[in-house]
């Protein structure tokens, strides 16, 4: 150690002189002092007295059982360290109260660097590596912990079992496993902290009444945990996950938490940027998420109350599983894959949250019941609210703009379409009509977004324009859909849905199928238009006894007519032209096609795996077909056969519409 001229020395020993009572000692590594180790000076120190360490390396442990201020020495450079050498367990312990260490390096300790016993000490602005925690503050108060360095410990700050009112502020901690931990205590305050590199970032275990802000945390497992602690206020921090991390990786976690208010923090990516688990009555307002594969989830929750956050870039904006009576508000959800997402919860309110450019569904409603959702707006997005297996709830004045869909519904059981869905909910100016139940009634010369009906007898819709969706049957009969204009949409969808009456409608240049029934049959399918849709003009899947007749089927993406495990149905007096494929029958026996117009199609037909009737017999014939020959109208000997099987039109018609050509010809001669 470089030694100081005499004159110099004797200098500052002057102006170290003791006032007031309180003396002060000057501890030096090399001997050039009274004290070689700094235990020598504190066992000479008394309360109030100050001890000046000046630079080097102390290999000790100390324990502070006087009210001291240990501080480098002023005007000498170099960094004062007390070294563990991994050997020894504990720096500095502090038994009294009123301590002051500022300026010092501790290093390589097996277990604390400072372990804090005692109330109203100041730590500040030390250097702390490798050790297990750095600080250590056990049934202890109103201690600060404030402008340190802490890199590469176990543990940063640690304040357990009933550690009150301390404060730990402004520390720069980087490299730690658990960076700051409360356990067991309350009343503390953990400000301004900026933490890097850290695997749990603050954790908090059975504490209450802390205050957690204006934390600067970025972590590769765990920003904020907040664990069977009440009344915890965390509020504008910045955390940031690491999202390279494999495994679990959560932003903030509330689990068994209560009253609990999370205000003005910026959780960016992660697995989950918020988890809520098992927890109530907390309160989430004007957080900011941003890149998390799920930025909110909530789990086994009740009583949760989410306002005016934001939400960016997740793959799923908030999410809540088996979670009851909890608000959301006023929230905004953006580009992001799925916006919101209930899965077997109940008797929440979801109300006046904006969702905009949600790719895949803006809200996912399943095994859900009693729910509210009130003045929601979902704009610029693929799907709008889809209803499944989910029952009781009550959508009301939600509005979409530029939705491709705007709301669906689906259930194996009568009760899962039993929800209350005004016209209230609009598609821009267009209402969404939902009806369930309903006996009777008119629908008529109306603009509207959306049809459904569920379970619905002998409704009328006719000459009605449905611009956005599509019109649903489910489980419905005896209806008359008639003389519609169902285009530029997903079409008409009906499903196990019979004796209904459908024609004159026009379907064109759906983003679907023109027509698509399912499990449907007994329906009277005539005079439709369905034409240029994005796949078949007219799709039947296990449906049966259906009469398909007098539709003009043209210019669809895949197939006019499509039938796949469907049979004993009849399609005639059809014009089907330009598709890729005029009709194809998969699977499917017993059907009846005869009279129909094939015209300018890539491949007229096809039978697959199936045995069906081509025509009806040498009297009725069977199908015109452009690019086949047949002489008459039917012909005897021209039979046609039908791609993929067996199959053949025995008595082709020479003629486009022949059928009607014959039936002139014998009703002239009848004339006669």
């Amino acid at each position: 150690m470089l030694r100081i001229p005499m004159i110099i020395f004797m200098a500052l020993l002057i102006w170290l002189m003791p006032i007031d009572g309180a003396r002060t000692f000057i501890v030096d590594d090399s001997g050039f002092a009274n004290y070689n180790t700094i235990q020598e000076a504190v066992v000479a120190a008394g309360n109030g007295d100050t001890i000046y360490i000046k630079p080097g390396e102390y290999n000790e442990e100390v324990i502070l059982n006087r009210s001291l201020t240990l501080m480098p020495l002023t005007g000498e450079n170099g960094p004062i360290i007390l070294k563990g050498d991994g050997r020894l367990e504990t720096g500095i312990t502090i038994t009294a109260d009123g301590c002051s260490l500022q300026g010092l390096t501790m290093q390589d300790f097996a277990g604390p660097a400072i372990y804090v016993q005692s109330s109203q000490n100041s730590i500040k602005e030390n250097v702390f590596k490798n050790a297990n925690p750095a600080i250590l503050v056990r049934g202890s108060h109103e201690n600060s912990i404030s402008k340190n360095t802490i890199m590469d410990s176990q543990g940063a700050v640690a304040l357990w079992e009933n550690s009150s009112e301390n404060l730990v502020s402004e520390n720069d901690i980087l490299g730690c496993n658990v960076s700051i931990v409360v356990r067991e205590a309350a009343k503390n305050k953990i400000l301004g902290n900026k933490i890097a590199d850290a695997y749990w970032g603050i954790w908090l275990d059975n504490a209450g009444s802390c205050q957690i802000e204006s934390n600067d945390i970025k972590s590769k497992r765990f920003g904020i945990w907040v664990l069977n602690s009440s009344t915890i206020n965390v509020s504008q921090n910045k955390v940031g996950i690491d999202n390279s991390a494999s495994g679990i990786s959560n932003g903030i976690n509330l689990a068994n938490a209560s009253a609990t208010l999370l205000q003005s923090n910026e959780i960016n990516g992660g697995a989950i940027g918020l988890l809520i688990s098992g927890s109530k009555n907390n309160q989430l307002m004007d957080n900011a998420f941003d890149g998390s594969k799920n930025a909110v989830l909530i789990k086994d929750s009740d009583s949760e109350e989410l306002k005016n956050n934001s939400i960016r870039a997740a793959e799923y904006g908030i999410r809540m599983e088996n979670s009851f009576r909890n608000t959301l508000r006023q929230n905004k959800i953006e580009n992001s894959t799925i916006g919101l997402d209930l899965g077997n919860s109940r008797q929440n309110n979801i109300s006046e949250n904006h969702l905009s450019g949600i790719t895949d569904t803006a809200v996912q409603i399943t095994s859900s019941n009693e729910n509210t959702f009130l003045g929601n707006q979902i704009a610029d997005s693929s799907k709008g609210i889809i209803l499944l297996e989910s029952s009781a709830n009550q959508l009301k004045a939600n509005r979409f703009q530029n939705v491709e869909w705007s709301l669906y519904a689906e259930a194996e059981t009568k009760e899962g379409f039993n929800n209350s869905i005004d016209e209230s909910n609009v598609v821009g100016a267009a209402p969404i009509v939902y009806l369930f139940g309903r006996s009777g009634g008119v629908i008529q010369d109306r603009d509207i977004a959306h049809l459904t009906l569920a379970y619905c007898e002998n409704v009328t819709v006719k000459n009605t324009a449905i611009t956005n969706d599509a019109a649903f049957l489910f489980d419905s009969k005896n209806n008359r859909i008639l003389e519609n204009n169902i285009s530029g949409c997903y079409g008409m969808r009906l499903v196990q849905s019979n004796g209904n009456e459908i024609s004159g409608n026009r379907l064109l240049g759906n983003r679907f199928s023109g027509m698509f029934l399912y499990g449907s049959d007994l329906n009277q399918i005539a005079g439709n238009d369905a034409s240029r849709n994005s796949q078949n003009g007219i799709s039947l899947l296990s449906c049966s006894r259906n009469i398909i007749r007098d539709n003009v089927v043209d210019a669809n993406a895949a197939t006019g007519i499509w039938l796949n495990l469907s049979p004993d149905n009849q399609i005639y007096q059809n014009n089907i032209s330009n598709n890729p494929i005029g009709l194809q029958a998969m699977l499917s026996t017993g059907n009846k096609i005869f009279c129909n117009n094939f015209m300018g199609n890539q491949e007229h037909s096809q039978d697959i795996g199936g045995k069906n009737n081509w025509d009806a017999g040498n009297v009725t014939g069977g199908n015109y077909w452009t690019g086949h020959v047949a002489k008459g109208n039917p012909s005897r000997d021209w039979p046609r056969m039908i791609k993929g099987g067996s199959m053949m039109d025995r008595y082709p018609f020479q003629d486009e519409s022949g059928w009607l050509r014959a039936a002139a010809a014998i009703l002239k001669m009848m004339k006669k």
